[in-house]
């Protein structure tokens, strides 16, 4: 038991470690709030492509690649302090307001519940995510097995951040550990809600971000998918580690900002398919506002940075072999024919009314929040201007996979909405505080 737990530590230590030393070498003069907010993510995916590489290159030594990861977070911690010592005035995190504290416990206590109560995760979080997690857990060729599952439902073409960040956390511990999806889970949950809060604090004021993320923190569906062991909500985090990250690129006019916008949406399309869309997105954004200012130098920087998470995809792709359902539906089924259906329009748009208000009723009240209207700060409008393109194109390609999926369309809106909602809502909601005319003066950011 002693050696599983420490063995668990120890694996959690190297996602976060690894993950703050990759953040802190791209970006030397970051604050520490979004070091170790973006760590989160960036670790658990970068520790999740390499187990997975190191599955496809067919080393079955856990030793051998817990070894190598140890390795590679002391040459990552070498390089950061080899040319910044550390400044421990740097180093120094605000405290919050005692509210927020007492929200964040209820939040987590309810977390915790759902938790509980379905610790194999829910109906998606079993049969896709953990089911995956148990074949990438074998060490051993049959771990393959895991793109040829026999249900349609499996989504054998789904990426494998999730899984493969399980399964390893599951061989640091030496076993299918239930403790490990609930830490996951936790992570990518309150990290979520704490880059929210920082990112509204830092580019508006700290009681819009108060206001805002306190709402979105006690939300019942945002706390049951985050304990539901599903890709939602980590792909969310991810969303809005890229646009903030944009932000920052503009507010710091540094390259290395975009740097890490390109690695957490790459990310986003390790994470579930809908990030692959996010990628596609997000490149044919940026690549255009590069284009459009006549800046070649930046375009070309971008197309080489993004070539390596675009390669690596395709490989992936290639690995995986497994028919998308949508495509085959779109080829086959010649389900395009569906744009000329009114009432699969009908039965999308109603279903999204009927479910903001049966499932995300407490956002009403932000309502209240934009009595004195908008305004964009001049500083901001650029990166703004991009997020919405962005977020409408995204919106339209969820749209659009509604519109033209070969499955029961009734069916498949009622049982994911939700959680597409939820995928989007995080990015939705850190542009609409960024621009609220409340309270006094923005902050001096």
């Amino acid at each position: 038991m002693t050696g599983s737990l420490l063995g668990f530590i120890l694996g959690l230590l190297v996602t976060l470690f690894s993950g703050y030393f990759a953040v802190s070498i791209i970006e030397r003069e970051m604050e520490l709030r979004f070091r170790l907010l973006f760590a989160i993510p960036l670790g658990f995916g970068i520790n999740s492509i390499l187990y997975f590489l190191f599955l496809c290159l067919h080393i079955n030594s856990f030793d051998c690649f817990k070894w190598f990861e140890l390795v590679l977070t002391l040459v990552l911690a070498l390089i950061y302090y080899n040319e910044e010592k550390p400044d421990l005035s740097k180093h120094k995190l605000k405290k919050l307001s005692n509210w927020f504290y007492l929200l964040n416990l209820y939040a987590v206590l309810i977390y915790l519940k759902y938790f509980i109560n379905n610790p194999m995760g829910s109906w998606d979080g079993f049969r896709i995510w953990n089911i995956k997690a148990e074949f990438l857990f074998l060490n051993n060729p049959l771990w393959q097995n895991v793109f040829s599952l026999p249900h349609f439902m499996s989504h054998n073409d789904y990426p494998m951040m999730i899984p493969a960040a399980t399964a390893r956390l599951w061989n640091y511990t030496g076993a299918e550990n239930y403790i490990v999806n609930a830490t996951i889970g936790l992570f990518f949950t309150f990290g979520l809600v704490y880059l929210l809060y920082q990112a509204i604090t830092y580019f508006k004021s700290e009681k819009a971000a108060i206001a805002v993320t306190s709402v979105f923190m006690i939300l019942d569906i945002f706390l049951v998918n985050g304990a539901a062991q599903c890709a939602d909500i980590p792909l969310a985090y991810m969303y809005l580690c890229t646009i903030v990250s944009l932000f920052l690129y503009f507010r710091k006019e540094k390259f290395s900002y975009i740097v890490l916008s390109i690695l957490f949406a790459a990310l986003s399309a390790w994470t579930k398919n809908e990030g692959m869309l996010f990628f596609a997105v997000y490149l044919v954004c940026i690549a255009g506002y590069f284009l459009s200012i006549k800046n070649i130098k930046k375009l070309g920087l971008f197309a080489l940075t993004a070539l390596i998470p675009l390669v690596l995809l395709v490989l992936y792709k290639n690995t995986a072999h497994a028919a998308n359902d949508l495509i085959a539906g779109f080829a086959a089924l010649k389900t395009y024919n569906f744009a000329l259906d009114l009432s699969r329009y009908e039965i999308i748009l109603k279903t999204f009314v009927k479910m903001f208000f049966l499932k995300f009723p407490l956002l009403i009240v932000l309502l209240l929040l934009c009595i004195k209207g908008f305004k964009v700060k001049e500083i901001n409008k650029i990166p703004f201007k991009i997020s919405v393109i962005i977020f409408v194109l995204m919106t339209t390609g969820y749209f659009c996979v509604y519109l033209f999926s070969p499955h029961d369309i009734t069916w498949l809106v009622q049982n994911s909405m939700d959680r597409l909602i939820l995928q989007l809502l995080p990015l939705f909601m850190f542009l609409f505080a960024v621009n609220l005319r409340i309270g006094k003066p923005d902050s001096v950011n």
